[in-house]
């Protein structure tokens, strides 16, 4: 199954044998190119519904959506008629049983309950609780090719060729287009991408008009990355110690080829030492994981739960890894422990001490090179979300509260408005559905000349405000002036940002037109040049931005500047009560819509925080016990360099500097590694932070502390011992 978006492809089942089914869907956000609110009638007033499409009976089809009453294949055929999830039968009739029943949606269209489905899963592009017929639209009586609101979900037959479906595809809409030498000409071109429906949640992060904030697959990577490092630590720790302890299981495996064990048994003993293990640690980390997946939601900002069908996978997955890791691990202390001499080994030759082990230094090497990348890529990303939180947006969104909803009011929306600017504690209030940190917004294109040439078409971003929009949101105006309620001609007028300025290519833009087609040729003269500021997400370059003085009651956004915010909003919510008793008063605060903008890379910073934590403590554990160990081979060295007189601190710093001497190279290792990684990760943002080189010798300042603290009590314990202790033997 594949996915198209941005066009009206009602005749692709016809045209094409590849085609089994076709599915079209339009939700709020691509009707007229313009997001629209719905509100559903029940007894206390009108509910603000935003999980509403409008789409046709073979969706049911297509997608095998489970119904619990009525008939998925006519359920949307005729105008005006509904299918709803069983959670929304029991909101709004308080039983499933619905079909038959109506509901009144904007007060002005009633629909017919024809089917109710069951309740689609969280993790799903079709999250809807309404499915409307698209019939009752206008947009479906369209048989253009170029409408960009719908979605179109295509069943192919089994061994269909995308590429060449596409191609055929691009074919027909390059013809059927108005005017087709437009895609022929110049730079210009079309080609038509079927998306794979399962690659959409993480692979469609380019498309314009997503049914669905999916994820990203980069994120994807980086996590399992981590894990893998993890793991890794852990295998390299296993193997350190298990060579470590050599000398202490020496005798062991002498005595045991004497009484005639072969090598592979002993071999076999080893690995299943260390499959046994890898089995303990993975039933312990089951435990831990059931019992960590609440704090791990709440911090991912997912709602992921251990279910049967999850077991069925998990647990094969599991036996498989506890085997890969096992052997892993087990491998190198097996070949290297079975290969030891009976001879050697009773006579007591066997003396794998630190120093002489090339494997063991470059196992520690490896794993520090991990920790340092991590390091880096910690202190990255804080200064990426810290320059993110304080960067100058070029608005003021502090203590902007925005009220939601608004056009429930009507024309009573302007007089609220009215109402709030008399109320002590604030400063200015708007009407505009578009802020700096909300989701709504307009694409149009623009023209510089009267005749319309889509060579000089200038993408924009198309915002109706007020008089009092510009002051409200704490923008700068670098030349002309605001609009104005006593001047009618700003009913024509425009107030661009420097961005646009630039694409019309004008240096002197006051009083210049420019020109929209819309439902006929629209003409506006620029009155104003606000400075760029930061519409959009942080990862994409400040756009053409264009407002006009019109009215536009979605919402109200109030400036405040008060030490009782509890009272002044009390006082903002019984004026909308005032106005409206029977509308949920809905609201947020500009700071919260911002924070929400970037929440992804904040629990993306939060948990690559953690885990890069966890890899680091892993590793410090690795290095205590080789410390110990290589303490404990050098005890009689001690001995007796404290009886020829040497110091504390001299003792220390040469059981210290074996380690911190691998912990150098790991630094020059990790350090053009990670900052070549972490550069292609701040690729995604259009304003990023650089990364300066006192980040990266920051990170190696931490690392050899971590390594020399780690390494300090066993070389401090070792250094303080009675020398007499390991000296009495000779």
């Amino acid at each position: 199954m594949v996915s198209i978006c941005g066009q009206s492809l009602n005749i692709l089942q016809t045209r094409f044998p590849e085609v089994e089914k076709v599915a079209r869907l339009i939700d709020k956000n691509g009707l007229f190119l313009s997001p629209q609110k719905f509100y559903v009638k029940k007894n206390n007033g009108d509910i603000l519904e935003k999980n509403i499409v409008f789409t046709e009976s073979s969706l049911f089809d297509v997608f095998t959506l489970p119904m619990v009453d009525g008939s998925p294949s006519t359920a949307l055929d005729e105008p005006n008629t509904a299918v709803i999830t069983e959670s929304t039968a029991k909101k709004y009739f308080n039983k499933i049983n619905v079909v038959g029943q109506t509901l009144t949606i904007n007060d002005s269209s009633t629909y017919k309950i024809t089917g109710v489905i069951k309740d689609i899963p969280a993790q799903s592009q079709f999250n809807y609780d309404f499915f409307l017929s698209f019939s009752s639209r206008p947009e479906s009586k369209s048989t253009s090719w170029g409408y960009a609101g719908l979605h179109n979900y295509l069943l192919l037959k089994p061994g269909t060729d995308l590429k060449k479906l596409e191609k055929a595809i691009t074919y027909i809409e390059t013809k059927s287009s108005f005017n087709p030498s437009t895609w022929t000409t110049g730079d210009n071109h079309l080609r038509m991408v079927l998306k794979p429906l399962l690659e959409i949640h993480l692979r469609d992060a380019d498309s314009q008009y997503p049914l669905a904030k999916g994820g990203n697959i980069q994120y994807v990577y980086i996590f399992s990355l981590v894990a893998v490092f993890i793991l890794l630590i852990a295998c390299v720790n296993f193997m350190n110690l298990s060579t470590a302890r050599s000398s202490n299981r020496a005798k062991e495996v002498g005595v045991r080829k004497v009484l005639g064990s072969a090598r592979k048994y002993l071999i076999a003993q080893f690995l299943t030492e260390s499959v046994m293990v890898t089995l303990t640690s993975a039933i312990i980390a089951v435990f831990l994981a059931w019992m960590l997946l609440p704090v791990f939601n709440q911090t991912a900002g997912k709602q992921l739960a251990i279910t049967s069908h999850t077991l069925a996978w998990l647990l094969p997955a599991l036996l498989v890894i506890v085997l890969v890791v096992g052997f892993l691990a087990g491998s190198y202390p097996a070949f290297y422990l079975s290969a030891f001499q009976p001879i050697e080994v009773l006579k007591g030759r066997i003396a794998a001490g630190f120093k002489g082990s090339f494997l063991r230094s470059f196992l520690v090497v490896f794993q520090f090179s991990i920790s340092i990348f991590l390091i880096i890529g910690t202190l990255v990303i804080y200064n990426q979300l810290s320059f993110i939180h304080n960067k100058n947006l070029g608005f003021n969104r502090d203590q902007v509260l925005v009220i939601k909803n608004a056009n429930v009011l009507g024309k009573d929306a302007k007089i609220l408005k009215n109402n709030l600017k008399q109320l002590p504690g604030v400063v200015s209030a708007t009407m505009s559905s578009y802020q700096p940190t909300g989701d709504e917004d307009l694409k149009t294109g623009l023209f510089p000349h009267q005749k319309i040439d889509i060579k000089e078409d200038i993408l924009t971003e198309f915002w109706s405000v007020d008089e009092d929009y510009i002051n409200t949101m704490g923008l700068k105006l670098t030349d002309g002036r605001n609009f104005s309620k006593d001047i009618s001609s700003d009913t024509a007028a425009m107030i661009v940002n420097e961005a646009f300025v630039r694409k019309l290519g004008q240096k002197d833009p006051l009083n210049k037109n420019v020109y929209r087609y819309s439902y006929g040729l629209q003409q506006y003269h620029i009155i104003g040049v606000v400075k760029d500021f930061n519409f959009a997400s942080l990862k994409d370059n400040i756009g053409p931005l264009a407002m006009i003085y019109d009215t536009d009651n979605g919402a109200i956004s109030v400036k405040m500047q008060t030490a009782n915010l509890t009272g002044l909003m009390s006082q903002i919510k019984g004026r909308w009560k005032e106005l409206s008793p029977n509308q949920p008063f809905t609201y947020s605060f500009m700071n919260e819509d911002f924070d929400a903008t970037y929440r992804v890379e904040e629990r993306f910073g939060t948990m690559f925080i953690s885990f890069s934590t966890l890899a680091i403590v892993i590793a410090c554990l690795g290095l205590f016990g080789l410390a110990a160990y290589a303490a404990e081979q050098r005890n009689k060295e001690i001995g007796i360099r404290k009886v020829l007189g040497a110091s504390v601190s001299g003792i220390v710093g040469m059981l210290s500097m074996d380690f911190i001497k691998l912990v150098l190279i790991s630094i020059f290792i990790a350090t053009p590694v990670a900052w070549w990684a972490m550069n292609k990760w701040l690729q995604d943002f259009a304003y990023r932070v650089n990364i300066q080189w006192y980040t990266l010798a920051l990170a190696g300042v931490v690392a050899i502390l971590i390594a020399f603290v780690t390494i300090s009590f066993q070389s401090i314990r070792a250094a303080l011992s009675n020398p007499v202790d390991s000296l009495r033997s000779e």
